[in-house]
């Protein structure tokens, strides 16, 4: 194969028809027609000597050789991109740009409302789309652009690959929550076997789980709790919370929101805290508006620090457990 040949338009549709696997949605995303989409098709399997694409009941399905060449062309263009960039920097106030975050609802109530304010004061052309979090395909959805910035705690963004690249925003920590007149719980505490006795709500971001960081602590001072209910959503905790005799453990900056409504208390355990990380591909790295972004986030939780949140009563001392 002599590279002279090669259309650079064409390995831009192969990205395309790569990644959409069906010839009318990668007309679209090219701005071409379908029967220019599909000629491209044909030269790409003559350049290539591969059919690349096959149909199958399932679709359009890539062969070996199209897949192995995924990668390295998404490097390629993203190489070819980054060298033609503009170098000037992001005008925000005219800027008419679409940020794409996932974040849990969790993040989107502790940072959105600061986001959308300074958006307002600065970009106001700007828009934001929040997507769900999917940790297990978050590589995914960075490397095809389907989102942005992900904003998560370090814990869930595991080892995403060294193409992902992120940054520490905060760190945050567990209290427990009850309604203001639970009729079991007086003042600012919760002892052990409160902890123990009275019904939980627990949060399952993944859905369905039922055991958490709190039971792996009480494992290990030979205790456990009763967990009736498990929630997929931060904000459904304190709503259930306010209107039963059941307990939560939730994030700080979210139970604090709800204090006209909740008792906020010290949780008995020696229970981590996390820290909350943004993270973005390479691909978007070097770009303008991304970096304008990621530092605005930087700059809106740069004021999140241990002596901005209200102290809580110490922990009792946890008892001993007979081995």
């Amino acid at each position: 194969m002599d590279i002279k040949s090669i259309d650079l338009n064409l390995l831009v549709a192969l990205e395309a028809l790569l990644a959409e696997r069906n010839v009318s949605r990668a007309a679209v995303r090219l701005g071409l027609s379908q029967s220019a989409t599909s000629a491209q098709l044909a030269r790409l399997r003559e350049v290539f000597r591969d059919p690349l694409l096959v149909r199958t009941p399932r679709g359009m399905l890539p062969t070996a050789r199209a897949a192995a060449l995924a990668e390295p062309l998404r490097q390629v263009l993203g190489e070819i991109g980054r060298m033609v960039q503009p170098s000037e920097s992001f005008d925000a106030a005219a800027a008419t740009v679409t940020f794409t975050i996932a974040a849990s609802d969790y993040v989107e109530y502790a940072l959105l409302p600061r986001l959308v304010d300074h958006l307002e004061a600065h970009a106001s052309r700007a828009r934001i789309a929040i997507r769900p979090t999917h940790y297990r395909a978050l590589r995914q959805q960075l490397e095809s652009g389907e989102v942005d910035l992900a904003i998560l705690s370090r814990q869930n963004l595991g080892e995403p690959g060294p193409d992902v690249r992120s940054r520490p925003l905060y760190s945050e920590r567990f209290v427990c929550v009850a309604r203001r007149d639970h009729p079991l719980l007086k003042g600012r505490e919760v002892t052990l076997d409160q902890f123990c006795a009275i019904d939980h709500v627990f949060t399952s971001p993944a859905g369905g789980g039922f055991v958490g960081q709190a039971d792996q602590a009480l494992a290990a001072v030979g205790r456990s709790r009763n967990v009736r209910l498990s929630v997929p959503h931060f904000l459904l905790a304190p709503e259930i919370v306010a209107r039963s005799d059941m307990i939560a453990v939730l994030p700080e900056r979210l139970a604090a929101g709800y204090a006209d409504r909740l008792r906020i208390l010290q949780i008995p355990l020696e229970l981590a805290g996390f820290t909350i990380v943004q993270a973005w591909h390479e691909r978007v790295h070097r770009d303008p508006a991304q970096g304008w972004l990621r530092q605005v986030v930087r700059d809106l939780t740069a004021d999140w620090t241990e002596a901005d949140r209200a102290p809580l009563p110490p922990a009792r001392r946890l008892p001993q457990v007979r081995r």
